[in-house]
């Protein structure tokens, strides 16, 4: 822990020296979702995949991610977090080395859920680690240097990825294996410098059941989505039974967390105000984050014909709002200490953004898609970090872990159903416009079997010009949804109750409150033997009168020296003093 006696140089090397490892494993963790974006045409050709297998390809590694996120962070409360950010990595890193050694589509789905274990429990460990060793009043600059890490490797996936496809001699696989150096260097890094406080938790409790219970609940959610509309109708005994499922799972979850000493996602913080409100804005965040870099860049590239690595370039203006958002507004935070009024103002400009991006069809300029980017980057990169910061702020350090981890969990769960929302109206939209366009040119079902392989050279050049026009009249569509939540999570943070950002924790208070207490025992000590000195001077008066003159001189030499304890008194009392 950073104690505030200490010289604010050397603090600030402690936190950059630690800080170093944790965005650098940040970065590629969170870019690991995005980074196959521009690459997934070129990978689902190479693996024979389809479309259906194109979207469970991400949706496994953020189901993976979203599961982990809250046991990590329980985890951390009870355990030595230092340890266990090392496992998180050390999971990652394996994934991402199976990932891209996959032969099939099919296998990458499975090692993608390997990579989002490791994945999420490094997004719930980082902001656990920083929570531990930083209080909130000057965390607000250094959570914004993590959001805005967050953000940019959110939206620089794509980009990378795009011109690690472009460059013959790498391929796809290292858009897998690119953050395994990066992942081993940040390992190196924390294992030198990170020195975290000892667990909170005396009396460890891993809570398995509830671990079941909300990974069958938080599935069953994401494959009704994945498959709803596609696979079976949406009126269905299939979404009757995977709905139900899902609901006895969640009700049997907070049943449990109820009542197990040690739950993961502890249930008294959905009473508060705050932290309720801040976990509705956090999914509502979190459906807006990860799903406009997956089909803006094969927005770009089929609709507009650009190769993977411009269309990764095309994606720059939100990062340069999130860069800018996240770095100015976490350095206002830690000086004037409130969150509220950045939070509000970040939703404001994302709903904008938002809106802009549902204006967007063939016809659109690409400035007019940059201004839509950069809000929708810029508001992010405002409320995303101090949604976090105002839970921490109002929780005890025994629970920061799992406070942590369930904003995270929420945000994450958002993301997820972000994904499969936007790709059911993606493929839906699409397939009813090139359905519309194929019929017009007379062409029949055996043009639309082909589309599924995303190979738009396999596709005459009409056929061609009807899948570019369909996929571009439905990226605006897919952002309605997303408009509507992130209107509503704007009230929800409107509602919030602001707060002053502390400068120290809870449990620090208590420390200086145990000093009072052995200055309290010091003071009893000192009246005791001040007690025994009396009677001990009273005794020798007594004596002294019955005595002779002659004994009573040589008793008074004695008398001189103070009685066993007296020294120690005077030395407590000074202390005191």
């Amino acid at each position: 822990m950073i104690q505030k006696n200490q010289g604010s140089s050397r603090q600030s090397s402690e936190v950059m020296q630690v800080l170093s490892g944790l965005l650098m494993v940040l970065f590629v963790a969170v870019m690991s979702v995005t980074i196959i974006g521009t690459a997934l045409p070129t990978m689902m050709s190479a693996l024979s995949g389809s479309e259906s297998q194109y979207t469970w390809i991400v949706t496994a590694m953020m189901l993976a991610s979203t599961v982990a996120t809250p046991v990590s962070g329980k985890l951390a409360d009870m355990y030595d977090s230092k340890k266990l950010l090392m496992g998180a990595i050390g999971l990652f890193t394996l994934g991402s080395l199976l990932s891209g050694a996959v032969t099939e589509a099919w296998q990458l789905i499975f090692t993608r859920i390997v990579q989002g274990l490791g994945m999420g429990s490094i997004m719930s460990l980082t902001q656990v680690v920083m929570a531990l060793i930083i209080p909130p009043r000057e965390r607000g600059r250094y959570n914004g240097y993590i959001g805005a890490v967050m953000a940019i490797s959110n939206i620089s996936g794509p980009l990378v990825g795009g011109f690690i496809v472009a460059t013959p001699w790498l391929g796809w696989r290292w858009c897998l294996w690119v953050s395994i150096p990066f992942s081993l260097a940040a390992m190196a890094v924390l294992w030198r410098f990170l020195k975290v406080p000892a667990a909170q938790i005396s009396k460890p409790r891993i809570d398995f059941l509830g671990t079941g219970l909300i990974t069958a609940a938080v599935s069953s959610a994401l494959i009704w989505l994945s498959l709803a509309g596609k696979t079976f109708a949406f009126a269905s005994w299939q979404t009757a039974v995977m709905l139900v499922l899902a609901a006895l799972f969640l009700v049997a979850f907070v049943l449990w967390e109820r009542h197990f000493p040690e739950p993961i996602m502890p249930m008294w913080m959905f009473t508060q105000r705050t932290t309720l409100l801040a976990i509705l804005g956090s999914i509502s965040v979190g459906t807006a984050l990860n799903a406009p870099p997956l089909f803006f860049t094969q927005f770009f590239q089929i609709a507009k014909g650009m190769n993977p690595a411009l269309a990764g370039m095309a994606l720059l203006p939100g990062m340069v709002g999130t860069f800018i958002a996240s770095t100015l507004i976490g350095v206002l935070v830690s000086r004037i200490g409130r969150w509220k009024r950045f939070v509000v103002g970040g939703f404001v400009v994302m709903c904008l953004g938002i809106f802009f991006i549902t204006l967007i069809d063939k016809n659109s300029p690409y400035w007019f898609c940059a201004l839509g980017m950069f809000l929708l980057g810029a508001g992010q990169g405002a409320s995303m970090p101090n949604l976090v910061l105002a839970v921490q702020n109002g929780v005890k350090l025994r629970d920061m872990g799992a406070a942590t981890s369930t904003v995270t969990f929420c945000r994450s769960m958002g993301g997820a159903i972000g994904i499969q929302i936007c790709g059911f109206v993606f493929t839906w939209e699409i397939a009813r416009q090139v359905s519309a366009g194929m019929a017009k040119l007379g062409k029949k079902s055996a043009a639309m079997a082909d589309l599924s392989t995303l190979e738009l050279d396999k596709l005459t050049a009409d056929q061609q010009q009807v899948v570019r026009d369909a996929y571009a009249g439905a990226l605006g569509d897919i952002f309605v949804p997303l408009l509507v939540l992130s209107l509503i999570g704007l009230v929800c943070v409107c509602l919030m109750k602001g707060s002053e950002l502390i400068s120290e924790y809870a449990e620090h208070e208590a420390q200086r409150h145990q000093a009072t207490e052995r200055e309290r025992e010091l003071v009893r000590r000192a009246l005791e033997k001040d007690q025994v000195s009396r009677e001990i001077a009273q005794l020798k008066e007594q004596k002294d009168s019955a005595e002779p003159r002659e004994e009573s001189a040589s008793k008074g030499e004695i008398r001189d020296d103070p009685p066993e304890g007296e020294n120690d008194l005077g030395t407590d009392i000074d202390r005191l003093g």
